[in-house]
């Protein structure tokens, strides 16, 4: 049976009064601090909003990176998310590694390297799957005018303790977003540059994926590229899309798949990726691009409320 469509009429977008991004992406709703953590791919920048006294944290990771070796498109970071039981560090993936960010020092340090040999990769999104592994997808850095080669990218799953990463999916052109259900039973996916948004099957307890399927027929001529997304209470999928101006909600449980509600933000052509926060989860903030759009609102920070919809708890990363 499909799921309900939302009523999204007395839908309320606000555009945050928040500095301009170059490459919004990663949001994660921090249910611990009730704060917003979202990156500056190429900032290369680490923010943590705090909707309640309105103030916005930045944490500019470029000298610590380059510091570290990091060099060229590599200085950069694609991801955020909070660690267990560690209130001041957070979870990085940064160019070709994974690293930690003390908040009261600003030190970055590396606990993981990938792709070492393939100087053409960065890592992109990353997210936590419901046991706290943390899932990472690099794809090829960006070559004038964005051109990507299309199977130079990897997604990986890093277990607790920082274990060796394990490649889950190879010849992935641009790896974005990740989702699970709430069943823990399948696991989403997006590849951006084919546009697909896929789905497989999922094992809470080893980690293993298999059986790879499509989940929502994308056309990206009509809808732009699929990019991040997030996945809601009743597991409709919503689906940021980069050219497309919109975030569409998409039942994968339906027939046609095809989305069923579209929120058009005003002003903004890339949209990255989009996360449900707030106290009761039913606000979607929602990040954006400024790199290719020279629209008025490009690389802001949105809030979208009235939705007819809950989020589901970000999950930490289990050390």
């Amino acid at each position: 049976m499909p799921l309900p469509k939302p009523d999204v009429s007395q839908a309320k977008i606000e555009v945050l009064s928040l500095p301009k991004m170059n490459l919004g992406e990663g949001p994660h709703w921090n249910d611990q601090t009730q704060c917003l953590l979202y990156v500056d791919i190429y900032g290369p920048s680490v923010f943590i909003y705090n909707p309640k006294t309105d103030t916005n944290t930045e944490y500019n990771i470029r000298s610590e990176l380059e510091r570290l070796g990091a060099k060229g498109n590599r200085v950069s970071v694609g991801a955020v998310v909070p660690i267990c039981d560690e209130p001041d560090k957070l979870l990085l993936a940064t160019g070709n590694h994974i690293a930690t960010l003390d908040l009261k020092t600003g030190g970055v340090a590396f606990v993981s390297e990938f792709e070492d040999g393939k100087a053409e990769t960065r890592f992109n999104d990353g997210k936590c799957d419901p046991h706290g592994r943390f899932w990472a997808g690099t794809m090829s850095i960006e070559v004038y005018p964005d051109v990507h080669d299309k199977e130079a990218g990897n997604l990986y799953c890093i277990n607790s303790g920082f274990a060796k990463p394990q490649l889950e999916v190879d010849k992935i052109a641009i790896s974005n977003g990740l989702a699970w259900s709430r069943d823990q039973r399948l696991m989403y996916f997006v590849d951006s540059t084919p546009g697909s948004v896929d789905v497989f099957d999922y094992n809470v307890q080893s980690g293993c994926i298999s059986n790879r399927q499509t989940a929502v027929p994308w056309d990206p001529e009509k809808l732009g590229s699929p990019d991040g997304m997030t996945i809601d209470s009743l597991g409709r999928l919503w689906i940021a899309s980069y050219g497309g101006s919109a975030v569409h909600c998409c039942d994968p449980t339906s027939q046609d798949k095809s989305p069923v509600v579209s929120i058009h933000l005003p002003e903004v052509d890339c949209i990255t990726s989009c996360c449900f926060g707030g106290e009761k989860l039913d606000e979607l903030y929602v990040t954006s691009a400024s790199k290719d759009d020279p629209l008025r609102n490009a690389g802001r920070l949105f809030r979208i409320t009235n939705l007819d919809a809950t989020g589901n708890l970000g999950v930490a990363y289990s050390p």
